[in-house]
């Protein structure tokens, strides 16, 4: 259970994520020792592996903040939309890369068409939605029958010595670290909050296939600090 309810409304995540936006990248990399650019590669790899080879697949990413997955999607070819409900890390996305599109976009009902997408992407977003099973519903909505949905997220080593040290990186050294660089005390707090208020993978397997998707699987990285979840539509 969370220490304290997590406020996940879209008026206060935005509010929240436009707050750091400027420091956003930078942090990413300091706290994560770098790891967070291989987590995103992998995600990458396994959406190309996915689509047709020489395929213009169109990929929605969802909460693509400052777009490091849009922008290494599009490199490999695809046709990449990037979508998200703070306007100041789309600000800064725009900046990075000029040939993307990127949109407000909340999860929980996208402007888009049913069966439009070919993949749908998300890297550590999906724990701060808001109603998240309506979201998962909404997600599969706008892929095509075959689709395919990727996402990113942290969770809570298995193991009893590494969870120790995750926990205590995690939720101590982490947050004081982001509260120096950002200046800004309540997003630091809440990543860690969110991430240990998220579902165990098996848990949120289940959740997908609750909305609807099928040949679901999840793969541990970093000895279960993160994990990469697929499903098909």
């Amino acid at each position: 259970m969370p220490e304290r309810q997590l406020k996940k409304d879209k008026e206060t995540i935005s509010s929240m994520f436009d707050s750091i936006a400027p420091t956003y990248d930078r942090l990413n990399h300091i706290l994560s020792f770098g790891i967070d650019r291989l987590w995103r590669r992998r995600l990458v790899r396994k959406v190309v592996g996915a689509v047709q080879e020489g395929s213009s697949a169109r990929v929605l990413d969802v909460a693509c903040g400052t777009g490091d997955v849009s922008i290494a999607l599009k490199r490999q070819g695809l046709d990449v939309t990037g979508a998200d409900i703070s306007e100041k890390m789309l600000a800064v996305a725009r900046t990075k890369a000029g040939d993307i599109e990127f949109i407000y976009g909340n999860a929980a009902g996208l402007p888009f068409d049913d069966d439009t997408f070919d993949c749908v992407t998300i890297a550590f977003g999906i724990r701060n939605f808001d109603m998240r099973p309506q979201c998962i519903k909404e997600l599969r909505r706008i892929l095509k029958d075959g689709g395919m949905l990727a996402v990113v997220e942290f969770s809570i080593p298995r193991n009893r010595l590494w969870r120790s040290i995750y926990t205590l990186y995690f939720k101590n050294i982490l947050p004081a670290i982001g509260r120096m660089v950002s200046r800004q005390a309540y997003a630091y707090t809440y990543l860690p909050e969110s991430s240990f208020d998220f579902p165990a993978p098996k848990v949120f397997c289940r959740e997908l296939e609750d909305g609807g998707f099928r040949d679901v699987t999840s793969q541990s990285m970093t000895g279960g600090v993160a994990y990469l979840y697929t499903g098909r539509k």
